[in-house]
């Protein structure tokens, strides 16, 4: 009787598309660190939204209070629209706009320090 070949005891790499070999499950295993995802948030998004808000909530609060302005132009100005009742809505619109700017800043900043705290106690 023949004797049987012997299979190889190291198989042939598997390779990927650009003929790279990949490495086996062992190979990874000795060479994996663990690691700890830091979810940190996007400020311009926080910072854009607070600004956001803050327009909309300072042209409610002028639609609410409706200021009595007894010089009310015409509307003939040099910038009509910030004659009169619209001038204290675009006043108020941009100090909306800053206040909120700087409300969702620190609430970023806020969720940040959350998520690093986070991040330390998971990796203890």
């Amino acid at each position: 009787m023949p004797d049987d070949p012997q299979p190889d005891p190291t198989p042939e790499p598997v390779l990927d598309a650009r003929g790279v070999p990949i490495p086996s499950e062992e190979e990874l295993a000795a060479v994996a660190e663990p690691a700890v995802v830091r979810h940190a948030p996007k400020y311009g998004a926080f910072i854009t939204a607070g600004a956001l808000v803050g327009i909309v909530a300072a042209l409610i609060l002028v639609a609410i209070v409706r200021p009595d302005v007894p010089w009310v132009a015409d509307g003939s100005g040099f910038i009509s629209f910030l004659d009169g009742e619209g001038a204290v809505r675009t006043v108020m619109a941009v100090g909306g706009a800053v206040l909120g700017g700087f409300v969702g800043g620190a609430l970023a900043v806020l969720a940040d320090r959350r998520s690093v705290r986070r991040a330390h106690s998971a990796d203890v």
